[in-house]
């Protein structure tokens, strides 16, 4: 596509194209990749491109993208700054789907929304940042515009693991100390701290055997003594100010269990039990005091601890110049915080970051996924005078 024709073209146009491709986690995200490559090098953007494969063998690929500026500023020490934009291709699955009008990867537009998986998280937003760019003469830009675009943000953020391990343009934007818009839905609000994801399993192993038979070792008989200690622990979490942050709403870690046993027949002594946990971390709570306690559980009770990994949590001051800057675009007086995460848990070196993006999380993951028309066409005005506000 020609750079006059991504300026030029209405947003859901660009949208419809992004969407057609299937992008779900479990499959490969190179097709849409390649189509955001392509427009972005119609623009002037050279592109780094870091491919992988994810756990299971399927080909994936984050790209960096930079338009160098024409007009750099002479000035000792005007080299560093610059724009920048991060998003991610992935979405999520479509077994649900249900809009009875139209199927997961068609984009229809119905009473100034558009229907589609994609259409709010997020490639609604890439392409309001993509045409946003576009609109901006290359000849005015005094420092660099990028676009960092990942894969598997959904399943783990390794795209964004792999951009930050591997990317030289990536460490060319934190040496530069570029500003950057995570597009992710916030209905354009300007978010300066998200939550972050903590796993774990406790784990009994027992012996399966027919009941009849009275040689089965119960997996159960270890794990429930084990139980009411945790609610007790998870009642602490939510009462006790340690545990708590009052910048999000809800201000707590809210710690979520799931028991599971295998296998579940009635007359088959149960071989595992286990517990799965779960909790959002936040920046001013020290979580590893909860870990501490959990492995104090967990060795009372001689359970198997099975990490699930962790995602940081993300923040910067809500008073950061940055964060001021982009309030006053959006006509804002003040930001605001996120319970869910982003591609800033893993890629929280560019110091200079916020999330900002159209559509609602309430709408992202539905079985009818939808983002307004009308947020798409702000959400590109904000993005175009941000790029001229770092970039220009």
């Amino acid at each position: 596509m020609e750079a006059k024709r991504i300026e030029k073209a209405p947003i859901e146009d660009l949208v419809k194209q992004l969407v057609a491709e299937n992008s779900v986690s479990t499959q490969s995200n190179l097709a849409v990749t390649q189509k955001v490559a392509s427009w972005l090098e119609a623009i002037g953007f050279q592109t780094e491109w870091i491919r992988y494969d994810d756990p299971a063998g399927i080909a994936k690929a984050s790209i960096v993208a930079k338009r160098d500026a024409k007009n750099p500023h002479q000035a000792k020490g005007s080299e560093r700054g610059g724009a920048s934009y991060l998003a991610h291709t992935d979405v999520v699955p479509v077994e649900d789907w249900h809009t009875g009008f139209s199927g997961p990867f068609e984009a229809v537009e119905k009473e100034g929304r558009l229907y589609g998986r994609g259409t709010c998280d997020m490639k609604g937003s890439l392409c309001c940042a993509i045409q946003a760019a576009a609109k901006i003469d290359p000849s005015d830009q005094t420092k660099p515009i990028y676009f960092v675009v990942t894969a598997d943000e959904e399943i783990g953020m390794q795209g964004a693991q792999q951009v930050h391990e591997r990317s030289q343009l990536w460490k060319e934007m934190i040496d530069l100390d570029v500003a950057g818009i995570i597009g992710e839905p916030t209905e354009m609000q300007v978010v300066h701290a998200h939550k972050g994801t903590y796993g774990v399993i406790l784990r009994s192993i027992g012996l399966s055997a027919h009941t009849s038979t009275g040689k089965g070792k119960n997996a159960n008989e270890a794990l429930i003594p084990a139980l009411p200690e945790l609610l007790e622990l998870k009642m602490q979490t939510e009462n006790q100010a340690r545990y708590q942050d009052t910048q999000f709403d809800p201000p707590t870690l809210t710690l979520n269990m799931v028991i599971k046993n295998e296998p579940l027949a009635i007359n088959v002594t149960t071989a595992i039990a286990e517990v799965q946990l779960f909790f959002r971390t936040m920046p001013q709570v020290d979580h590893q005091t909860l870990v501490k306690n959990l492995r104090q559980i967990q060795a009372n009770h001689q359970l198997q601890w099975i990490d699930k990994g962790e995602k940081l949590s993300w923040s910067v001051s809500p008073d950061s110049p940055w964060v001021r800057e982009l309030l006053e675009i959006t006509g804002q007086t003040t930001s605001t915080t996120v319970c869910y995460g982003t591609d800033a848990s893993v890629l929280q070196k560019l110091r200079r970051l916020v999330v900002c993006g159209p559509g609602s999380i309430e709408q992202a993951h539905r079985k009818d996924e939808w983002i307004s028309i009308e947020q798409l066409h702000k959400a590109s005005e904000v993005y175009e005078q941000a790029f001229r506000k770092w970039a220009c």
